[in-house]
């Protein structure tokens, strides 16, 4: 393994930049389950203020606990052993329809959305909701739908529905289930069990220092989450990127060098300059098992016609040790 690999959704979250389609799907007459019912907007009514869905309250539920029970079977009935995590945020699992057709769903619930060009179709209990075909571009069938209830207009940040029903009504799939779903985060959803020291609840915006991050990326520089466990930000030198996930961790020689990040820490550099000059430090914040943990990561990169005599690992180094520091400790 060449370095943490991010995980991949589903589906890419650009569709949501795509003009919403009505998700007309079959005849609903002939659909194996109920459609729900969503409050026609025109437009959301103002920004969204639910402290229930905050960014805070999303990024320590636990997603399989949500997608399962009445969350999905009003689409149909679990495969057995589908359930499977995507990640920190997201879920994934198969139900099959009273018909005997097979959809996937999966839940993601801090997805980052493009609502620029998106107009929200109606409310779920006062959250405003999208609706994003997916059609497949060598026949003329609707085959997938992503329907999302947007939690924050800014940043953009919602809880989505992926779904892939061939043969079935898509979008009602995924409106059943997000109103399952927003329902729960309006009740008790089921939180992730994790150590009191765990960097999972931590929000990654705040964890590096503004100043040295104008600093070492130039001038004017911006931040903004990638979902709920990532951050980007993007200055007149370079861009960084800090990410927080449970995932195998970094060792010598598959994620670069090793390098002593002080406080008995062992991190992994690797500096790349086959596209410009970038480097990653990724160390493991709090070991989970298996040879997996807790592991933060944070990418320099630097791809300006004069990146070469950039120094990328020292100025990523920067940048770590005001991140190390804000960590929770043992």
């Amino acid at each position: 393994m060449h370095h943490v690999a991010r995980p991949r959704r589903f589906v890419p979250v650009v569709l949501l930049a795509l003009t919403v389609s009505a998700c007309a799907g079959p005849d609903l007459g002939k659909q194996n389950f109920p459609r729900t019912t969503v409050t026609q907007t025109s437009v959301a009514t103002g920004p969204v203020d639910d402290a229930a869905v905050s960014t805070d309250a999303l990024r320590t539920v636990d997603p399989c606990g949500v997608l399962q029970g009445d969350t999905v079977t009003g689409v149909g009935t679990p495969v057995e052993d589908s359930l499977h995590p995507t990640g920190l945020d997201g879920c994934a699992v198969e139900v099959t329809d009273a018909g005997g057709k097979e959809a996937r769903l999966s839940l993601t619930m801090g997805e980052t959305l493009l609502l620029s060009s998106t107009t929200p179709v109606g409310t779920v209990e006062g959250l405003p909701v999208v609706e994003s075909d997916l059609d497949d571009p060598d026949t003329t069938e609707n085959e997938g739908c992503v329907v999302t209830a947007v939690t924050s207009e800014t940043p953009a940040i919602g809880i989505s529905v992926q779904v892939t029903y061939q043969g079935g009504d898509a979008c009602g799939a995924g409106l059943t289930v997000i109103r399952e779903v927003v329902a729960e985060m309006h009740g008790s959803p089921p939180r992730m069990t994790r150590a009191a020291n765990s960097a999972v609840p931590l929000d990654p915006c705040t964890l590096v220092d503004d100043a040295v991050a104008a600093e070492v990326l130039g001038r004017s520089t911006e931040k903004r989450p990638g979902g709920l466990h990532e951050c980007h930000w993007s200055g007149g030198n370079a861009t960084g990127y800090l990410r927080i996930s449970e995932a195998v961790e970094p060792s010598d020689g598959d994620d670069g060098t090793r390098v002593d990040l002080g406080g008995g820490i062992t991190g992994y550099q690797e500096k790349r300059t086959t596209a410009g000059n970038s480097c990653t430090i990724a160390w493991t914040h709090l070991r989970t098992g298996d040879g997996e943990g807790e592991v933060v990561k944070f990418e320099y990169d630097n791809f300006h016609d004069d990146a070469a005599e950039d120094d990328s690992c020292g100025k990523a180094r920067r940048i770590v040790d005001t991140i190390l520091p804000k960590l929770p400790k043992s």
